[in-house]
């Protein structure tokens, strides 16, 4: 069909084929091994070099014990034959022991070194997944799929680490053992040879096939994973046990679970009932070579061809020689095949682009500007803000209100640049946010959610925590005091804080809990604690009365007065204490004002605040 003649649906459905087929090309092996080896390496350099090196003479070791078992076995059978002394005999046996004795203390030596080295580099392999985790767009943890990247990055660090331990362990232990043996038996008879390859290409071509299995599992397998956390966090965990029993809801929610764990366990039985056929097929293959050896090995002895020494001391290495196979390959490269698709999945994420804006210091003491900025979720159909236009001038206090779903934590996330306008800008003074990294704008912006966080540390940590760095004294209090004294927090006050400033603030840990109220004053407290410009409250306080909400918010006001301050709330009553104050509706800006502008305006705001006027009387 000619180019010309092609749609436009059709040019993008092709598009779409191909954008697919690139995303679905599995990460070969030697990309895998190229981006963990490094990683494993720099976990640990010391500790990896005298690993492998023990590696190395560990496997040659189990080579040379064969070699020195067929000499004992050939002394003894000599000296059966009066062909040999007893003495000799002895010596052959005590060179026979020391190598076997040899083996296992590098066997020791060796584990423990590898033991090591597993759990640095695990810690190695956490660090750059929390690395890449900071990164990442916020917006991507909106999104169903990326949150999914990260389960599965998760899951799969262990998976990478065992990677490069498997591999290299084939290349420095399994690698020199059979290079060993197989020059040892082509030395006896060059025909044992190939059946050690009928006993090998089997196994390894089983493990082949099992890798495909278990990555489509991986996939499918992840979201279920998700489902399951969330399930059994609402059934049992610390946050919802109480509304969850108070509501009567745990039986449905356990029936959910339940439905989560069938759906798993399903699919885990569904890979591993594929995965045993195709192991019992192929292991029947290699049992056979198994069994060919072992004819050879017979004929070869009674044709006089090979010494008895040499049948025995073969014989007795056969076992461990078809089990040091079976071990790399069923076991260990068995291992890397079941979770092919968890180290890819785990390099996937580390390779999704991360935040390559650069550091830029942004003027301390310029406003907000938003020009024609739009924003849409991801996955969503309808956009979340639509055209917004607002500044905020530096050392303004402005309020920001309307119904639940109206727009305005999104506008918040905008303002403090945590979210990138899909359409229009979003500026701090003649600075894009797009254009700069989430640590510059992080230093010059500091916010109180509605859902802080309640810190198991003690009343002193739950406001450093905020910005450890700095802790210099003001005069003749810290800056700590300073801030709990500026937020009505009494440290000194026994029947709250009994051991003051190192008070545990967790019953979990032996500590006191709070009220609401308390919590969320600790919580406005540490955002003052940050060195920042910009500060933001959306609605910290909604789970308390409008009465100590206003209260809050004043105080707020008091001791934000040289920063440029923003105040998300739908309580109207709260917004009074601001200079301006955007009316939110639709993620559209319905209104903004004064509260007297917008009360004798008698729009949106007006509404709102008569209806809710009767709290504050």
């Amino acid at each position: 069909m000619p180019e010309e003649n092609i749609t436009t649906d059709e040019k993008e459905n092709k598009e779409n084929k191909v954008k697919d087929k690139k995303e679905k090309d599995p990460i070969n092996l030697f990309y895998m091994a190229k981006k963990i080896f490094p990683m494993v390496f720099k976990a640990k350099p010391s500790y990896c070099l005298v690993n492998q090196s023990l590696s190395i003479i560990h496997g040659m070791s189990h080579g040379a014990n064969v070699m020195v078992a067929q000499i004992f076995f050939d002394s003894v059978y000599r000296a059966s034959t009066g062909d040999n002394t007893v003495t000799n005999v002895i010596i052959a046996l005590i060179f026979f022991i020391a190598c076997r004795l040899a083996s296992d203390i590098l066997n020791a030596v060796h584990n423990f070194t590898t033991n090591v080295h597993w759990h640095r580099a695990m810690g190695f392999m956490n660090s750059e997944i929390n690395k890449k985790s900071a990164l990442i767009d916020p917006v991507e943890y909106e999104n169903p799929k990326r949150l999914d990247d990260i389960n599965k990055a998760a899951n799969g660090a262990g998976s990478a680490v065992h990677l490069v331990f498997i591999l290299s362990t084939v290349i420095t232990f399994y690698l020199p053992y059979f290079i060993f043996m197989g020059f040892y038996l082509t030395s006896l008879k060059p025909m044992l040879i190939l059946c050690l390859l009928f006993v090998f290409i089997p196994v390894l071509t089983a493990q082949i096939l099992r890798s495909s299995v278990f990555s489509k599992l991986e996939d499918k397998a992840a979201p279920i994973r998700r489902e399951f956390d969330a399930y059994q966090d609402a059934t049992a965990g610390k946050n919802f046990y109480k509304e969850t029993r108070n509501l009567g809801s745990f039986k449905y929610l356990k029936n959910l679970l339940i439905d989560t764990i069938n759906s798993l366990n399903s699919a885990v039985w569904s890979a591993n009932k594929r995965s045993s056929l195709i192991d019992f097929g192929f292991n029947t293959l290699s049992l056979l070579g198994y069994g060919g050896i072992l004819f050879l090995l017979v004929k070869y002895l009674l044709a006089g061809e090979i010494s008895v020494g040499a049948f025995a001391a073969v014989y007795n290495s056969i076992g461990m020689l078809f089990g040091v196979m079976n071990e790399m390959i069923s076991g260990h490269l068995g291992h890397l095949a079941n979770n092919f698709g968890q180290i890819r999945n785990f390099l996937r994420f580390l390779d999704i682009p991360s935040d390559a804006r650069s550091d830029l210091a942004i003027s301390k003491k310029d406003g907000v500007i938003i020009e024609n900025a739009s924003f849409k979720y991801p996955n969503a159909e309808k956009e979340s803000l639509k055209n917004i236009n607002l500044v905020i001038n530096p050392g303004e206090t402005i309020a920001i209100v309307g119904e639940n779903g109206a727009g305005k934590t999104t506008l918040v996330k905008l303002l403090t640049g945590l979210y990138k306008p899909t359409e229009g800008s979003v500026k701090i003074g003649e600075t894009d946010v797009n254009t700069i990294s989430y640590k510059s704008l992080f230093e010059s912006v500091s916010g109180v959610f509605q859902n802080y966080q309640r810190y198991a540390l003690t009343l002193k940590e739950n406001i450093q925590i905020a910005d450890f760095s700095t802790e210099e004294n003001t005069g003749s209090q810290t800056k700590v005091d300073k801030i709990l004294e500026e937020n009505n927090i009494d440290k000194n006050n026994t029947d709250i804080f009994p051991n003051s400033l190192d008070t545990m603030l967790s019953r979990e840990f032996d500590g006191v809990d709070l009220s609401g109220g308390q919590w969320q004053r600790i919580a406005i407290a540490r955002g003052f604690y940050r060195d920042s410009d910009i500060i933001v409250l959306d609605e910290p306080t909604a789970s308390i009365d409008p009465i100590e909400e206003s209260a809050i918010y004043k105080k707020f006001v008091e001791i934000a007065k040289a920063k440029t301050a923003v105040i998300v709330t739908h309580r109207m009553g709260s917004a009074k204490i601001a200079e301006r104050i955007v009316v939110m509706k639709d993620g559209e800006i319905a209104e903004i004002g004064s509260h007297d502008e917008l009360v004798q305006k008698g729009g949106a705001y007006a509404d709102m605040y008569d209806a809710q006027a009767g709290w504050y009387n």
